[in-house]
């Protein structure tokens, strides 16, 4: 560097002697507006440069100021070359907006489902909360199962899975082209083969050696969510009115109110709330407008906590029946905490326990029921899971003799229950099949009650009537 001016200071010496001066080289003239050139592109070879460059450049560039930046020449124009037409690209845009679209309008109706089917915290706040979840993802999975099943149609078997919303107080519609009666107890057989899938390896209690009562017809229904088997048959020289029932979800026992709403004053016929609900087939309950004692449950909401003196049976969301005897659960806080730990969905009190966990109860005294004295009885059991049975003893035309509460045990007992529970007798003793009195009631005629226990199917009506 120190050579190079000091030849720049000689030449200055050599020019001033002759009178001159170094040449100063001229700044080029800015165009004008109307001679400014546009701006040219980067050949490729210069922009490479411009890249390896690096960050050397990029210093450069930033010191210099617009004035003293060189300005490149124009470079001459080439003609184009004409190039082969580049392949025209698959434009997927519209696929995409569809399927976009589709996936959209999905997550919209599993939406608008959820809002109007997953149904909100009944009850309490607090009795409902440990259900809410349950219910949420019990739902969601039925949903996906049944639209996987809609969606696949013949090319791969999805069995359907059916519930009912716990607070609807009206069923689907059972199909009349399923109903049906014989004489023949070997008919039956067929009936149950045709029940294989539901029944899912159980055994039936229906036993066509039993010793049925003359000209009383064998009647059934079936589809793909219940069966139910209704006969008579003499135990001890009784009348009992007997129905079996294996169903394919919880929701499907259920508990109808008159009027659906608790403490109402009115009454009505157990056949005319069966019909209302559109039940398959129904038992009498508590009558739990005519006494206050006992716990009583509905729709998920404690009614009354008077558990000292008698028995109570809790029925769950997934079809369970669970008893508490008189005295074991005391102050409301506790029958709370066990109405929300076993999800229970509504309750009764009548008793006693006739059968628990396959044992024979033996009952020696009880405040209610009359429970030494020859009556109509009624009462509800459980022989595996979802699969129940009813029971009624009544007065017959031929003067029968009827039950006590111990003789109803054993009867009920002797058909292989796990658990079995006395419900309201007498004239209120009575089991409703298709809207009809199968049994005989007392004095000839129903009695208005407040209540009944029932099985509906839960093949939506759309369905049945494909």
């Amino acid at each position: 560097m120190n050579d190079d001016f000091d030849s720049m200071n000689d030449l200055d010496s050599i020019l001033a002697e002759f009178g001159g001066s170094a040449p100063q080289e001229e700044a080029p003239a800015a165009p004008t507006a109307a001679e400014e050139l546009p701006p040219q592109p980067v050949s490729e070879p210069e922009a490479q440069e411009e890249k390896a460059d690096g960050n050397t450049h990029l210093w450069r560039s930033r010191d210099m100021t617009a004035a003293a930046r060189p300005v490149r020449k124009p470079m001459p124009m080439r003609a184009p070359v004409s190039a082969a037409p580049a392949p025209e690209k698959r434009n997927d845009a519209p696929r995409a907006g569809i399927i976009t679209l589709l996936f959209g309008l999905l997550a919209a109706l599993i939406l608008l489902w959820a809002l109007f089917n997953i149904h909100p915290a009944s009850g309490t706040l607090s009795n409902a909360s440990g259900s809410s979840s349950l219910s949420l993802s019990d739902k969601l999975d039925v949903y996906v199962n049944n639209a996987a099943s809609d969606a696949l149609g013949e090319l791969a078997y999805i069995k359907k899975i059916y519930t009912l919303q716990e607070n609807d107080t009206v069923s689907p519609v059972p199909n009349p082209a399923n109903f049906g009666t014989t004489n023949d107890p070997a008919d039956i057989r067929e009936v149950i083969k045709s029940a294989a899938d539901l029944l899912d390896g159980q055994s039936v209690i229906f036993d066509e050696n039993a010793d049925f009562v003359p000209g009383e017809p064998i009647r059934y229904y079936l589809d793909d969510t219940i069966l139910v088997i209704t006969w008579k048959e003499y135990i001890n020289q009784r009348c009992c009115t007997c129905a079996e029932v294996k169903v394919a979800h919880g929701s499907q026992l259920r508990r109808k109110l008159a009027e659906d709403s608790y403490s109402s004053s009115v009454q009505l016929y157990a056949s005319d709330m069966a019909k209302q609900a559109n039940a398959v087939v129904a038992i009498n309950g508590d009558f739990y407008a005519f006494r206050d004692l006992g716990i009583t449950v509905y729709q998920r909401t404690l009614y009354r906590n008077s558990p000292a003196k008698v028995d109570s049976c809790f029925f769950t969301s997934t079809g369970d029946m669970l008893f508490t005897r008189a005295g074991e659960l005391t102050g409301e806080g506790e029958t709370q905490k066990f109405i929300e730990d076993n999800d229970v969905v509504f309750a009764i009190a009548f008793g006693p326990v006739l059968v628990d966990n396959g044992e024979l109860q033996y009952c020696e005294r009880y405040p209610i029921g009359e429970i030494d004295t020859e009556y109509s009885r009624s009462c509800i059991g459980m022989s595996d899971e979802l699969h129940y049975f009813l029971m009624t003893i009544n007065h017959t035309t031929d003067a029968r003799p009827r039950a006590t509460v111990n003789e109803l045990a054993r009867f009920v007992y002797s058909k292989g229950v796990q658990k079995a529970y006395n419900l309201d007798g007498g004239q209120t003793s009575e089991i409703i099949m298709n809207g009809e009195p199968i049994n005989h009631i007392d004095f000839g005629f129903e009695r208005t009650v407040s209540d009944i226990i029932y099985f509906a199917t839960a093949i939506p009506n759309e369905e049945a009537s494909k």
